[in-house]
């Protein structure tokens, strides 16, 4: 792994930062969209651990089971 100056790590870091927010500009995306957005992926990838009885807590969400 290559070894980064505090300066280089500081600069890649402010770019990444510029370019996100570019993309949301660019694409008409909000941030809280997009935590909303990576949210929904989160539940879809885990569901299958929650069991039929924690499934009842939920009684007002769709799972397409």
């Amino acid at each position: 792994m290559a070894k980064y100056t505090k300066e280089e790590y500081a600069l890649a870091k402010k770019q990444k930062a510029g370019l996100f927010q570019l993309l949301l500009k660019k694409t008409g995306t909000s941030y809280k969209d997009l935590v909303d957005m990576a949210k929904q992926d989160f539940i879809a990838a885990n569901l299958d651990i929650i069991t039929p009885v924690e499934r009842k807590k939920f009684d007002q969400l769709v799972f397409g089971l």
